[in-house]
């Protein structure tokens, strides 16, 4: 199906690095996040953890996509 959306550039361009990296369209991407958000069920509504993931307890959302480039930044800057 096919519609237009606004969608914030630091999200964009976040999603658009995944569809590159997985060779798949940013719609396909968008889909399976926004499907994954309004089913995922590791969040309570206070915004606490309700379970691990992985062996880990995920962090709560702080209302901001980090990106693998700033990821990057940080570990050059400190060396890792």
């Amino acid at each position: 199906m096919r519609t237009t959306l606004n969608i914030e550039d630091d999200i964009l361009a976040t999603v658009k690095e995944l569809a590159r990296k997985e060779r798949i369209s940013t719609g396909k991407i968008l889909s399976r996040l926004a499907r994954e958000a309004l089913t995922s069920k590791n969040f309570r509504q206070d915004g606490e953890p309700r379970k691990t993931v992985a062996g880990f307890r995920p962090f709560p959302p702080r209302g901001e996509v980090i990106s693998n480039e700033q990821i990057d930044t940080i570990r050059d800057e400190e060396g890792l």
